[in-house]
């Protein structure tokens, strides 16, 4: 029985003896067990065993490879040569990758070492996607002629079109019209067929260098092809929009209402919103510049009547498509609307932007309609501007054909569809933002609403509202309808808190526009107080002063109808640094600036032309004041000297201009004494001292400040 090895299994698992007792085991075995039997009974007791024993140290070593083979120099060399042969290359002419199987001859305009690196470049890019993404980062180092030989390499084994995108891209980013059209056509000679991405790149492309010569008619023929019977693309609106744009900013109109022309009225290439807006946009623009020469105001009113017509019987296309929601009408579209409507010559035209923007955004009008009832009961203006002709000046109520409707109908609000209050309306207004409320309050500048304007101003700014944050264009509208309404208060309150304490950077613009508030607003006796405040902001704003916000300062402080000595001698305050700023831009010691990098920047051209201006305007405050009976004799050498210096500095400059200055002859025949004004333009070095130290902060407030620092007849 014990022959067997089953038999011998079947006995110790019944045995089941504990391992202190296997050594018993092993003396009761039949010493005529076969070897497999023996072989068996001796696993089994290691396999008892707690802990398994190495026989030997040989074992020992190799389980854990620190035998000394492995460390010997022949193992070193046999990894070495084993990593050898893994890195070896291809013999030459052996191409290992399916892309340089294919590679043709060497181009022989490549040099050698050009053709290898290539080569070596390829035989890493194998897949198109990873071509495109390397051809694009490499032309981001402008490496663009090594990328145009690997393309060409690359476009004998795949299709690699994108990266030929990318290379017409870089060219048309860079102004290389012609190199972009060449790798455009070379593509489709290498049989890589430009795809829809291919024309959009291009066209947009195109359409950002219109001003090159000949732009426009590449761009007809690369989309007019789009139309061939072998296009292998089909035309988009995408393509279309790009190549209105081109005949747009080329301002040719019978280019863009060709291409116009070709657009569906359904399907994948109807017009969208950017159409419209690409349409509108140029229109407005032909009507602006493209006019003929000598031709009359009436001509220019019939044209532009002409141009607003054929953009209201387009809005009606708009208002249906959007109607059955199959456009979106966005802010830009109903802007490019309200800003045609603008350039207008009849009131209708710009009465109807508040209607435009209540159909749209559902912004009510808080002013009745023109030829309303209500309007007619309003304190407002029929006409504002004097240029519009007689023929315009009202609608045209005359008889036509089939009683059209009337004008301005076209931009009525819209009522839901449907029977009953159960239908909602299904309309997705546009959003009102920083454009709109430019648009609405030049509307509201046109038709002469001034409280109409601030409710705008009021319900768009509102955070309840709308919550429109204004910048600086629509603060720039906001002081032109103040001008107009003649509120300098207002003006000072808005450069004050709007523009400069919520941290915007105003322009010499802003400060021109409100000092022309000032000036409209003379007869104010607080206007030039307000105007004072302006320049002292403008001082404390600009690095340098506006030479123009100075003149209307100096001009409105000279012709004040109110003015008191007191207000004479406040105006001369405030300019005497500036007059000073302007000198140093003018060319004493502003020529060159400073050891520390700061001084005033040299003016040139019409800018110093601008600053002689104000300079002698500020001249005119100091003859108003020394030629009036407004302060005592005994008070008036500290202004005669300043006066003086001031006189001989505009001479200086009008003589080395090649021109004449008889402002010292006015003041001789004025009755002062000829040696009050300088006529050789030299003065003594204490008095130029102190006008070169104070324009440079050096010297106090002037020889002449304790005048009207003191009290007396002086200020009263």
């Amino acid at each position: 029985m014990l022959n067997c090895r089953a038999c011998l299994w079947r006995c110790l698992q019944a045995l089941d003896v504990p391992s202190t007792n296997a050594h018993r085991l092993r003396r009761n075995v039949n010493p005529l067990l076969e070897q497999g039997q023996r072989r068996l009974l001796s696993t089994v007791v290691r396999t008892v065993d707690t802990k398994p024993v190495y026989r030997n140290k040989v074992e020992q070593l190799s389980k854990h490879r620190e035998e000394p083979w492995q460390k010997s120099a022949v193992a070193a060399n046999q990894k070495k040569r084993e990593r050898a042969v893994l890195r070896q290359r291809p013999a030459p002419g052996v191409a290992e990758t399916p892309n340089l199987s294919r590679l043709s001859k060497r181009d022989p305009s490549l040099s050698v070492s050009e053709w290898e690196r290539r080569k070596k470049e390829l035989r890493y890019l194998q897949d198109p996607v990873e071509l495109a993404g390397f051809v694009r980062k490499e032309l981001g180092k402008d490496k663009v002629t090594e990328m145009v030989q690997l393309v060409r390499m690359a476009s004998q084994s795949m299709q690699c079109v994108v990266s030929w995108n990318h290379i017409i891209d870089h060219y048309l980013a860079k102004e290389r019209v012609n190199d972009a059209l060449k790798v455009y056509n070379e593509m489709k000679k290498r049989a890589q067929f430009p795809d829809s991405y291919t024309y959009t790149i291009l066209l947009r492309g195109l359409s950002i260098n219109a001003h090159t010569s000949g732009v426009l008619s590449k761009a007809l023929s690369v989309y007019h092809s789009l139309y061939a019977p072998n296009s292998r693309v089909e035309p988009s609106i995408i393509h279309t929009n790009a190549a209105l744009r081109v005949c747009a900013r080329a301002l040719d109109m019978d280019a863009l209402w060709g291409v116009a022309g070709k657009i569906p009225e359904t399907g994948r290439g109807a017009a969208n919103e950017v159409t419209y807006i690409t349409i509108i946009n140029a229109m407005r623009q032909s009507l602006l510049i493209n006019a003929p020469k000598g031709e009359t105001e009436e001509e220019a009113a019939a044209r532009k009547e002409r141009g607003i017509m054929e953009g209201r019987r387009m809005w009606e296309g708009i208002v249906n498509r959007w109607r059955n929601a199959d456009m979106i009408i966005d802010e830009e579209l109903v802007c490019a609307m309200g800003r045609l409507l603008l350039i207008g010559s009849r009131p209708r035209d710009w009465d109807d932007v508040l209607s435009l923007v209540e159909q749209t955004m559902d912004i009510p009008r808080l002013l009745p309609r023109l030829g309303s009832p209500g309007r007619q009961e309003a304190p407002l203006p029929h006409l504002r501007a004097s240029y519009v002709s007689k023929q315009q000046r009202f609608d045209d109520d005359h008889l036509a054909p089939g009683k059209p409707p009337k004008r301005g109908d076209e931009f009525l609000a819209l009522t839901p569809q449907g029977v009953g209050s159960a239908v909602s309306n299904p309309l997705s207004y546009a959003q009102p933002g920083n454009n709109t409320l430019s648009v609405v309050q030049e509307a509201c500048q046109k038709i002469a609403a001034s409280k109409a304007a601030r409710e705008y101003w009021d319900l768009l700014t509102d955070p309840t509202t709308y919550n429109i944050t204004p910048d600086l264009n629509n603060l720039h509208m906001r002081l032109r309808n103040l001008r107009q309404n003649r509120a300098s208060a207002a003006a000072v309150k808005l450069l004050q808190e709007d523009l400069v304490g919520k941290g915007f950077e105003p322009r010499p613009g802003t400060f021109r526009i409100a000092m022309s508030t000032c000036v409209r607003d003379k007869n104010n006796h607080n206007s030039l107080k307000h105007a004072s405040q302006i320049l002292n902001l403008m001082s404390k704003t600009l690095e340098d002063v506006d030479a123009k916000a100075v003149s209307m300062f100096a001009e409105l402080a000279g012709a004040f109808p109110l003015a008191k000595a007191s207000d004479l001698i406040d105006a001369l305050t405030v300019l005497r640094p500036i007059a000073q700023n302007i000198r140093l831009q003018l060319g004493v010691g502003g020529q060159q600036k400073y050891g520390n990098g700061v001084g005033a920047v040299y003016l040139k051209g019409e800018a110093r032309e601008d600053a002689i201006i104000a300079l002698r305007k500020i001249h005119g405050v100091y003859d108003r004041l020394l030629f009036s009976n407004l302060v005592a004799e005994e008070q008036k050498p500290p202004f005669k000297k300043e006066r003086a210096i001031l006189s001989s500095f505009i001479q200086r400059i009008m003589y080395k201009s090649g021109r004449k200055w008889e402002g010292a002859k006015d003041a001789q025949d004025k009755g002062m004494a000829s040696e009050e004004v300088d006529l050789h333009g030299y003065l003594n070095d204490e008095a130029e001292g102190d006008v070169v130290k104070a324009a440079r902060g050096k010297s106090g407030n002037g020889p002449w400040r304790k005048y009207w620092e003191t009290p007396g007849d002086v200020r009263a």
